[in-house]
């Protein structure tokens, strides 16, 4: 009877053996396994079985790891990788490796939790390429179950749904092409860039909070980062200090550069961007035009602090129904303000804005909020008139340009009916019968209560009847705003003494020079703000407390 007891044991046991769980968490070899095609298609990668080979080809963004069943030899990105063990196959009939070799090899912390296995919950750039390829399943659920609350409000399954058949609908299918990751004192963000077959790419970044939500996803043009540092960056000139400014909500990461001299206190410039989403640095591709700004006052002895934009850091949660410039750009310029002011390196008599764009021509709404707090201001390429009018300005330039290139096809009909899209926004922000109270059941374009809000807007007659000292830049090779310009904050100004102007023959938008008629495009070659440029904004700030 014993004996027959025994062998009960015996056999209870060998059948446990055959019915292991997918987690399979350890092999004969004693290594944690795991199984290859569900946990790097769980990421977004593809997976293709070679039969007559016995070989997995497995393809992650930029690497390519080719494993041979029963070897302990693989190969990553044509390098010979040695696994802890040799990969086998599991009841399943899938390729298992060792969890350890799996991760070095793709770069990633999977773990089995929830029942499957996923990324680790520090694992940032892994945790941002599940989402994506949970967004691509739609699985809907478990994305929502990834965000934080405030995220998961504003994406309700349908309207997850819906940004999900946008990106079909513009890029078709999606590949992972690379994968980064960066962190500032605000977020920590996946970077991928996806390729698709259209021959387009784009990038997105899934910015997670501290807690490891996600908490904004932000869908990006994927520009080549060419920039290269100015010859007046001197790094041993300056110290840079990560800081966070913005709303308690709605927190944004900056870095305030301090003069290396420590004698007295500094005057300080906050930096205020143009329209659009912008990093803290106004990227462009190129240039780094806040960057360079930043670096090369610190060398004249004054302070810079620049910060991410609040539509680039929370590109949905930003954007609420009555959405208008106060939230997009004077909130938080007016924060960046009083934490100068509260810094004991720096001079608050002498706290300076410098504006770029929609930023210049916001400056004077901005100094209608806080004036006294304000000695002096700065105005780079500033609209004179309305931003509306600007644009389909500019729209009909694109067009022009492209007709007198002999452009032709799909393309050219593209901008066409770009133009007549703005044309069609400005003649209903023309007319009279609709407002912010009453908008237009039809506008074309994205936001109308923003639009609005600030049609008709004129900074140079606000500016008017405003006391605190004025430099107005502009760029004489500039396709975003005129020359032109230039003369109407002329006009607007004559009666004031305590502003000062002067444009720059070959500057563009982004105060670069450019030895052609400027389009836009050349924003992607690698350029700096010219060292006279900075020269004659730090001269204007020195001369001021003079």
């Amino acid at each position: 009877m014993k004996g027959r007891f025994c062998i009960l044991i015996f056999l209870v046991i060998i059948m446990m053996g055959l019915f292991v769980p997918e987690k399979s968490t350890r092999a004969s070899g004693d290594a944690e396994i795991i199984p290859v095609r569900a946990a790097a298609e769980a990421l977004g990668g593809s997976v293709q079985w070679i039969k007559e080979e016995r070989a997995l080809k497995v393809r992650l963004g930029s690497r390519k790891w080719d494993i041979v069943l029963g070897s302990s030899l693989s190969d990553l990105n044509e390098k010979d990788f040695v696994l802890v063990q040799p990969a086998g196959m599991n009841a399943e009939n899938m390729v298992c490796v060792p969890l350890q070799s799996f991760n070095s090899a793709l770069g990633v912390r999977m773990e089995f939790r929830e029942g499957q296995w996923m990324p680790g919950r520090e694992d940032f750039t892994a945790l941002g390429m599940y989402w994506m390829r949970l967004l691509q399943l739609g699985d809907y659920d478990k994305a929502r179950s990834m965000m934080n609350s405030s995220l998961a409000d504003l994406f309700p399954d349908e309207t997850l749904e819906h940004y999900k058949d946008s990106l079909d609908e513009t890029y078709g299918s999606w590949i992972l092409l690379k994968a980064d990751f960066q962190e500032n004192d605000v977020h920590k963000n996946a970077i991928l860039i996806y390729q698709t077959p259209r021959g387009q790419s784009f990038r997105m970044e899934l910015r997670f909070d501290k807690g490891g939500r996600l908490d904004d996803l932000a869908l990006l043009r994927n520009t080549s980062d060419t920039y290269t540092s100015p010859s007046y960056d001197q790094p041993e000139q300056y110290v840079e200090k990560k800081v966070t400014v913005g709303t308690k909500s709605l927190p944004l990461p900056g870095t305030l550069t301090i003069p290396g001299q420590s004698v007295g206190k500094f005057p300080a410039v906050v930096l205020v961007h143009g329209s659009g989403p912008s990093d803290e640095d106004e990227s462009s591709g190129g240039g780094k035009m806040f960057r360079d700004i930043a670096v090369g006052l610190a060398n004249e002895g004054i302070a810079v602090l620049r910060y991410s934009k609040r539509t680039y850091e929370y590109p949905n949660r930003s954007l609420t129904p009555y959405f208008t410039v106060q939230e997009e750009t004077i909130e938080d310029s007016l924060s960046a303000i009083k934490l100068l002011q509260q810094d004991e390196r720096i001079d608050s008599s002498r706290i300076y804005v410098l504006g770029h764009s929609q930023g210049g021509m916001l400056v004077p709404k901005i100094l209608e909020e806080d004036h006294d707090a304000i000695a002096g201001a700065m105005l780079l390429s500033a609209p004179s008139g309305s931003l509306e009018d600007l644009m389909l300005q500019q729209y009909k330039g694109i067009l022009q340009r492209a007709v007198d290139n002999n452009e032709t096809g799909a393309e050219l009909e593209r901008k066409r009916a770009k133009v007549d899209t703005w044309q069609n926004a400005v003649d209903m922000l023309h007319d009279d019968e609709y407002s912010k109270e009453h908008l237009p059941g039809l506008f074309p374009l994205p936001s109308a209560y923003w639009w609005y809000d600030i049609r008709r807007y004129s900074g140079p007659m606000i500016a008017r009847n405003q006391h605190v000292p004025l430099l107005i830049l502009q760029g004489e090779n500039d396709v975003q705003v005129p020359l032109s310009s230039l003369k109407v904050w002329k006009q607007a100004l004559d009666t004031r003494t305590d502003v000062k102007y002067k444009s720059y023959p070959g500057l563009n938008h982004m105060y670069a020079l450019y030895d052609q008629p400027s389009t836009g495009d050349e924003y992607r070659i690698a350029a700096n703000v010219p060292g006279g440029v900075i020269k004659d904004l730090a001269d204007w700030i020195h001369l001021a407390a003079k």
